[in-house]
């Protein structure tokens, strides 16, 4: 595993420790590849391991119980994610799923608790991205509670294109765009809805929209 070193260090969860602390992780990790479609894990399910994306998009969301799914959050390159069965030794709480044929640095709940025992850099870098995580949740909740559809769908857009886009110049481009189901289950409104009001945001020039590829063209928008 001495050829993922350097993915290793990259990842900013490892970033601060020195070589053979990094040797130790290639030591004890697996690398493992999910085609886009597949679960990595269910909720419900015992959880065992953390998730290190090395490659692709994930997707984490929640189902009600008449099927329909409801998007909490995309991780990309450089995120994690199934820290919290770990540290708590609960169920996993929802379900993740690849969007896109990915990669992970895998580790087992024994060695990551050793981890986090051994190297308290790694236990603040997880608190602060828990932290974010809490922050984010706080914000999805106020936009279902004080926006209108319009903005939520808006503010949905350009999170998922400060995650996953790439700017280029004074716009962001999101290749893979979430789907229109994907967004009403994130934005809480019916997939027609969500047709009308990307009609009215490419009307008013503040998105373009070609097949999935998204441009969000005033990336920077505050006005919701």
């Amino acid at each position: 595993m001495k050829r993922y070193i350097e993915n290793i260090r990259n990842v900013h969860l490892f970033s601060t420790l020195r070589d053979e602390e990094l040797e130790v992780i290639s030591r004890i990790m697996q690398v493992k590849e999910f085609q886009k479609g597949q679960v990595i894990f269910q909720e419900g399910e015992t959880g065992n391991a953390l998730y290190v994306v090395l490659q692709g998009l994930v997707k984490v969301s929640l189902f009600d119980e008449e099927g329909k799914e409801y998007i909490l959050d995309f991780i990309g390159k450089d995120g994690f994610f199934g820290e919290l069965s770990l540290i708590d030794e609960l169920p996993r709480s929802a379900y993740v799923t690849a969007i896109e044929d990915s990669q992970f640095l895998v580790i087992k709940r024994q060695d990551f608790m050793r981890l986090l025992q051994e190297n308290p850099t790694i236990t603040i870098s997880i608190l602060k991205t828990l932290s974010k995580r809490l922050r984010a949740a706080d914000e999805r909740i106020k936009g279902l509670a004080f926006l209108n559809v319009e903005a939520r769908i808006l503010k949905y857009l350009i999170d998922v294109g400060r995650k996953a886009g790439v700017r280029i110049k004074d716009y962001i481009v999101i290749e893979k765009g979430p789907s229109q189901i994907e967004i009403a289950s994130s934005c809480g409104c019916s997939r027609e809805t969500v047709s009308r009001m990307i009609k009215s945001l490419m009307e008013k020039g503040i998105i373009h929209m070609r097949k999935k590829q998204y441009t969000l063209l005033r990336p920077d928008y505050t006005s919701f």
